[in-house]
């Protein structure tokens, strides 16, 4: 119990100082802030010299992305934000951001990342149709849903702490 309540105040001091100068974060801030931590929480594969997260579409989260992560690292790794202009290029990722505005390409970049270390994370709630992670709100709370098998068969691995907030499928 007190390893768990370590995990998730570890997390949602995280999440929470996304805005430090005492503002309410954005939605697209607390995805930014999601997303940092899943980069953190997950075992990567390989060597890569920079952590890259692409963003699949038109969407206002790259701006929160780029300067929520400004200066960040992952693993050592400095973090480059791109924008997807092709679903081919979700290949050379680590982790994809897919937007509401694309959530019809799930099949596709499912297809272009296919036996690569990709972490497909979307905003709509497509967990069922093959994203390792889906956001969702409940109660008003930004929470998300994670699915094992999928994540597995990316080649990665989340830490106990991440499992532990997520919703499970």
């Amino acid at each position: 119990m007190r390893r768990r309540l370590k995990y998730i105040s570890s997390f949602i001091l995280l999440v929470g100082s996304v805005n430090a100068s005492g503002q309410t974060s954005s939605y697209g801030e607390l995805q930014a802030a999601y997303i940092f931590n899943f980069a953190k929480y997950i075992k990567w594969p390989g060597t890569a010299t920079t952590f890259v997260i692409g963003v699949a579409g038109e969407t206002d989260i790259l701006d929160a992305l780029q300067n929520t992560l400004k200066g960040k690292k992952v693993g050592g790794r400095e973090i480059e934000i791109r924008a997807m202009s092709t679903l081919e290029e979700a290949a050379a990722c680590r982790i994809v951001y897919l937007p509401a505005s694309n959530s019809g390409a799930i099949t596709d970049l499912k297809l272009a990342v296919a036996g690569k270390n990709v972490l497909i994370v979307s905003e709509d709630d497509l967990i069922k149709h093959g994203a390792c992670i889906s956001f969702i709100v409940e109660d008003d709370r930004l929470r998300f849903k994670l699915r094992k098998a999928v994540l597995k068969a990316a080649g990665l691995e989340a830490s106990e702490g991440l499992l532990k907030l997520a919703i499970l499928l």
